[in-house]
């Protein structure tokens, strides 16, 4: 079997994430450092952090706070970027807090779109 060297095959990667993502839209409000308030709206979550689009700009690996998570504020440091679209990874999640997401992601759809990386 022939094969076209031309023919471009999709790339295909295995999900690095340590957790399974979930279809999670809902408006939340991030501070950075300074404390500014900036909208945006979540794309998934999973237990270890989430998506989201941001009406302004983050720094890949500040610290932010985003509420809300698991009825509440939570910790986290924005990991990936592409446009306005950040990846968070949260930090020091209490026990409580992790139950909650785990809770709500049980109810929620699996996310597969991949396309972004984020």
């Amino acid at each position: 079997m022939q094969t076209d060297l031309n023919t471009k095959v999709p790339e295909t990667r295995p999900d690095r994430r340590r957790h399974a993502r979930y279809r999670f839209s809902v408006p939340i409000t991030i501070r950075s450092g300074q404390g500014t308030p900036i909208a945006g709206i979540s794309i998934e979550i999973s237990q270890s952090g989430l998506s989201a689009i941001t009406a302004d700009p983050l720094k890949v690996n500040d610290t932010v706070e985003i509420e809300p998570i698991a009825t509440g504020k939570v910790s986290a440091v924005v990991r990936r970027n592409i446009g306005r679209v950040y990846g968070f990874e949260f930090l020091n999640l209490t026990p409580e807090q992790i139950k909650q997401i785990q809770e709500s992601c049980k109810t929620l759809a699996l996310y597969q779109n991949t396309a972004l990386g984020i």
